[in-house]
């Protein structure tokens, strides 16, 4: 395939990428505002698309610095588990007595609601973004282990006999065997990571936060707002793909050879 036809075809995907969306959200908005418009539902009931999205343009300001203060607890959160749980899971995949030990005392604080959990933060950091910090990490923390172990098992561990046979250290055979092997495992569980992240986001501030998205909805709740309700779901909504953007970037980005390839 020529340069320019390679060009024009990529063009292509991309504008496709993004016009089939966008005009499915077009399609559905528009319903939307056309059978409340003929029903006349009433405003505190279900709001009109036009309403809530003049509102989220009227109050970007609010919102923005609320989205701003979800971002920083879901990258945060999120960052701290991805940090704990993939070192984590290559010691209990390495260690025979830990995932023997350690592992389902992971499992049983796992399967604890969250919510739950929740006053409990409360009443040791407070009404505070620590608490939606925290639940991120716990919502994170077990699919991005679960996922990495089950990266680690998966490489063949012939190409670490070679390895190690060729002088490599243990440091360089898992940088430049165990580790891309494994990638692919780490990053399906990150990205179902953040997905949690965001429901779990919503729900801290819903409990014990003082910011956030969470924390706007839930007090325009209470004074019967539910054009600003609607638009803090739009901001969750598009803090949400954001953040899976950027997750499918960074994968893009650290596995070259994972990319399709064209003929």
């Amino acid at each position: 395939m020529t340069a320019p036809m390679k060009t024009f075809r990529q063009r292509t995907a991309w504008i496709a990428w993004i016009a089939y969306p966008t005009l499915a959200v077009a399609l559905c908005l528009g319903l939307w505002e056309a059978l409340v418009r003929i029903n006349d539902v009433p405003l505190y009931i279900l709001p009109k698309p036009s309403d809530f999205l003049a509102r989220l343009v009227a109050d970007r300001t609010i919102v923005l610095a609320q989205a701003w203060a979800t971002s920083m607890s879901i990258a945060l959160g999120f960052g701290m588990a991805v940090l704990v749980a993939v070192p984590l899971a290559l010691a209990i995949i390495s260690v025979g007595t830990l995932e023997r030990g350690l592992f389902p005392v992971i499992v049983f604080l796992n399967i604890m609601p969250k919510t739950v959990i929740g006053p409990i933060l409360i009443v040791w950091f407070g009404v505070s973004p620590a608490v939606a910090v925290f639940i991120v990490f716990l919502m994170c923390f077990f699919p991005i282990l679960v996922d990495s172990m089950s990266g680690f098992r998966a490489t063949d561990p012939r190409l670490r006999y070679i390895t190690r046979s060729m002088g490599a250290s243990a440091f360089q055979t898992f940088r430049y065997v165990r580790l891309p092997a494994a990638m692919g495992y780490i990053f399906a569980g990150m990205k179902i990571g953040i997905v949690k992240a965001v429901e779990g986001v919503i729900i801290a501030e819903f409990i014990g936060s003082s910011a956030g998205l969470g924390f706007m909805i839930m007090r325009a709740s209470s004074f019967m707002d539910m054009e600003l309700m609607f638009s803090g779901l739009i901001a969750t909504a598009l803090v949400a793909l954001v953040f899976n953007g950027a997750m499918l970037a960074a994968e893009k980005f650290l596995m070259p050879w994972n990319r399709p390839r064209h003929a």
